[in-house]
């Protein structure tokens, strides 16, 4: 079996390689706390489940807040500080969980971490959007999506040895060892990124003169076409995404069925999606963007219906082989999403705007990350739950032939910018950057 992963690797360029290994140490931090929020919480702390419940919600909706904020100073003041500030900023918020004694605590602990969250979003694809070009690009976004995977997968394994709730120190270091993770992947990235920006506005990308609403997200309402890929976003998000640590988990809990289901259905889970970009990241990567949405689409929809056969309770055996089997499927989906939306987004950026663009699309999957566990939960309360995956699975479906249309409807992506030898990430666009190119090829 050929690793495509490792080869397609090998072709990106030393910066993004850098990135991506500081991709992956904060995942790792990340895996060390991420299960265990609302249990260090309610049986550590002692706050109430409703309140606990309450910070992951303020999370969510701050990082609504955050990406947009994150996309706007990347364009005006440079990527390389902005991603130290968003790294700073979540090992300052999930560090402040370990200090955490009541509600107050929390929850400024969880909006600090959350306006962090929703920027690093936008940091990270702003900065492999800027470092490669064409299928590199498609393929460095899947490759992403792997160092994400394994980091919080490596990490939750060493954080389910070490957590104890008989012993608060231990979840207080977990979680100053993922603040301290950030901040070592805050210094990569800044290593990584120097001085310089690549790839800088060519005569292809067009600078809007002063006075359009350059200095604000004017040009994002404008560009109908993102607008469209950030409405699909959304509701993406919210029949997919937005379910699958809330309401696939509530489905188990509702129906009765043991709770190691759901540890087991995560890994394969996991497996799934780290096996698909391993041995088919370069094919994925040349696959159109709109296609990969209709099989994500797609692959969800079946997921919803073989939800809805464990939901039928056809024994406990195969009621965990079902969800187990579900949440493999849903991992096609999501190694396939992990290229496609990215790459959408930014062929259709400008470079001048790149920041902005990527902020907007962190808020449309925010929202749909809100929206979605709101509805399921809903779903869920009503007495037949066999709702749930009837409206969401249709719901797929319904954003598959969506996908569709986007393909034959999405303009053609704006050319790739051509990278200059010497730019620097000044940060400032007020006087666009220009690469001219002279007779025989050399670059100016």
């Amino acid at each position: 079996m050929r690793l495509e992963s490792v080869a397609a690797l090998r072709t990106l360029p030393p910066r993004t390689r850098v990135v991506m290994a500081a991709n992956l140490v904060s995942s790792v931090g990340t895996g060390l706390v991420q299960p265990f929020l609302v249990l260090y919480l309610t049986r550590v702390r002692g706050l109430p489940v409703g309140t606990a419940t309450a910070v992951i919600s303020v999370i969510a909706v701050a990082s609504l807040v955050g990406g947009p904020v994150a996309g706007r100073l990347a364009d005006g003041f440079g990527i390389r500080p902005t991603a130290a500030a968003a790294m700073t900023t979540a090992a300052v918020g999930t560090a402040g969980f370990a200090l955490v004694t009541e509600a107050s605590g929390a929850v400024l602990a969880g909006l600090t971490y959350g306006l962090a969250y929703g920027a690093m979003l936008s940091v990270w694809n702003v900065v492999i959007a800027r470092s490669t070009q064409g299928e590199s690009r498609s393929a460095a976004f899947g490759l992403q999506f792997v160092a994400l995977n394994v980091g919080v997968g490596l990490g939750g394994v060493l954080g389910g040895i070490f957590a104890s709730t008989a012993d608060p120190g231990r979840f207080q270091l977990l979680y100053v060892c993922d603040g301290l993770s950030f901040l070592v992947a805050g210094a990569l990235l800044v290593l990584a990124l120097g001085g310089r920006r690549a790839p800088l506005p060519s005569d292809h990308d067009t600078v809007p003169e002063a006075g359009t609403g350059t200095h604000g997200y004017g040009v994002v309402l404008r560009d109908r076409a993102l607008l469209k890929v950030l409405a699909f976003t959304v509701a993406l998000m919210v029949v997919g995404y937005g379910q699958l640590e809330s309401s696939i988990p509530g489905l188990v809990a509702v129906r009765g069925m043991d709770a190691r289901i759901m540890a087991w259905a995560f890994v394969a889970n996991t497996c799934c999606i780290v096996l698909i970009q391993a041995v088919a990241v370069t094919r994925i990567s040349r696959t159109p963007p709109a296609a990969l949405l209709a099989v994500t689409a797609t692959s969800w929809a079946g997921c919803w219906l073989l939800l809805l056969l464990a939901a039928a309770g056809a024994g406990t055996a195969v009621e965990a082989a079902l969800v187990v089997g579900a949440l493999a499927v849903f991992a096609v989906g999501e190694a396939l999403l992990a290229v496609a939306l990215p790459t959408l987004v930014n062929s259709l950026a400008p470079e001048v705007f790149r920041g902005r663009y990527n902020g907007a699309y962190s808020a449309a999957m925010s929202t749909g990350l809100v929206i979605g566990p709101l509805l399921g939960g809903a779903l869920l309360g009503a007495e037949r739950t066999w709702l749930l995956p009837v409206v969401l699975g249709l719901g797929c479906v319904g954003c598959a032939g969506c996908a569709v249309l986007l393909g034959r409807r999405s303009p053609r992506a704006r050319p790739a910018a051509r990278p200059a030898p010497e730019a620097y990430d000044t940060g400032g666009h007020e006087v666009p950057y220009r690469v001219e190119q002279l007779e025989g090829g050399e670059v100016r």
